[in-house]
């Protein structure tokens, strides 16, 4: 068996990304000696992204590994990461997995972590109350605060569909495995048993400024249409549009409140419940474990979801000469518009790396971004492919005129080859 694989790769690293839905499911093959070793990164779906795959893509990870697994990263906390391992636990427990890795802001008995975690769950429970007070239960606002923290309303419909069961079965290593947590300057030598593959922990970092910084800068970013310039993708304003007026349409002779203090009062007023909510979903996402793995000549990226701040705490030091040698690329988080800063593509050297994105446009219309698969295609030489070009009935289809070279195309996957 391991014979066959060997000669179908020729050697080579291979990374299978599967169609899940709106979530994240990739399977990192690497050669060691006449076998492989197999790293899960990430295992999830959103809720609201579920197109019903996720059976079938464990059949075929177990499959594939013989039920053994060398290491298997949750990238970060959010449902559409790591829902698969809670709602699969049964199929999970019964593989031979050697680590399990995760950000150090997952670890229950770091201080720091579980004071975030507290604050989390003190906006949760804030916002909740707000809602049962009003008698304005948004569904979308409740299923934002259950990916955000794992915990479900009391007496929810559904019963518990957060992340608490996959997040028990990590943490406990699902009863066979070693359990490590992560932070930024972190080296893993041998990682996955195998001579030759170091993994670099690039993010998160202990400094928890960095994890407020959601949307990158206007000149960071690929913008939705050529407007104004202004982004307003997930935007969080005070007041409703109309109780605002233009500055042009103010009367003449008005001077207003001066910009710094009209700045402060738009921070200290009261945000939109709604808004809140996507504020503390949206967190989670600078919480993302981003890995480097380096093997030979090739240098395989994972940022899970890293959002602005989660890049900023790296790239501005080290992160050109990272980049430069990029020769793959797990698009972050599904191909959002604040997710993948322009400069760190432009790093990548054109022509030279390969990249792929698990996506698709339900929940999100505005998932992916346009110019940012753009973007991808120029800087990739089209060695590009997203999740949602597989066909899956009554899922949404992106389709394509034919499969870049560097990749093979299966029933429920992409494969890349290094």
């Amino acid at each position: 068996m391991a014979a066959k694989k060997k000669a179908a790769t020729n050697g080579k690293i291979r990374i299978r990304m599967y169609r899940v839905g709106f979530g994240d499911c990739f399977l990192v093959s690497v050669p060691n000696g006449a076998s492989y070793e197999h790293i899960l990164v990430d295992c999830g779906v959103h809720s609201q992204g579920n197109i019903g795959t996720m059976k079938d893509c464990i059949a075929n990870i177990a499959q594939e590994t013989g039920k053994k697994l060398a290491v298997v990263i949750a990238t970060h906390a959010h449902q559409d990461h790591i829902s698969g391992f809670g709602a699969f636990g049964e199929q999970f427990q019964e593989f031979e997995i050697g680590e399990v890795w995760m950000p150090w802001l997952m670890n229950p008995n770091d201080k720091k972590a579980k004071a975030i975690d507290k604050k989390q769950m003190a906006l949760a429970g804030a916002l909740r109350q707000h809602f049962a007070a009003t008698g304005d239960v948004d569904p979308y606002v409740e299923h934002i605060i259950v990916n955000a923290t794992g915990v479900t309303r009391l007496g929810a419909a559904g019963g518990n569909t957060g992340n608490a069961p996959a997040l028990k079965l990590l943490r406990g290593g699902f009863n066979n495995a070693a359990v490590r947590y992560f932070k930024a300057g972190d080296e893993v030598p041998k990682a996955a048993g195998v001579k030759g593959l170091t993994a670099q922990i690039l993010s998160p970092s202990t400094d928890e400024s960095f994890l407020g910084k959601m949307d990158p800068p206007i000149a960071q970013r690929y913008k939705v249409s050529d407007g104004d310039g202004t982004e307003t993708v997930n935007a969080i304003k005070p007041f409703a549009d109309y109780w605002t007026m233009p500055r042009a349409q103010f009367p003449a002779g008005y001077i207003g409140i001066p910009g710094a203090e009209e700045r402060s009062l738009a921070i200290h007023l009261e945000m939109p419940m709604s808004a809140l909510a996507l504020a503390l979903d949206k967190v989670l996402n600078n919480t993302s474990l981003v890995v480097l793995f380096q093997y030979g000549d090739e240098a395989l990226l994972f940022p899970g979801d890293a959002q602005w701040g989660n890049w900023q705490s790296w790239i501005e030091k080290d992160g050109t000469d990272i980049l430069s040698n990029v020769t793959f690329y797990k698009v972050a988080h599904h191909g959002s518009v604040n997710a993948t800063p322009k400069s760190a593509l432009e790093a990548m050297k054109q022509k030279k790396f390969a990249a792929m994105a698990s996506t698709q446009s339900k929940p999100w219309p505005s998932i992916p971004a346009p110019k940012l698969v753009h973007a991808l295609n120029t800087q990739t030489g089209d060695q590009y492919v997203q999740s949602d070009s597989i066909k899956v009935a009554g899922a949404p289809f992106k389709a394509i005129a034919k499969v870049p070279s560097k990749f093979k195309k299966g029933e429920l996957w992409y494969d890349y080859f290094t």
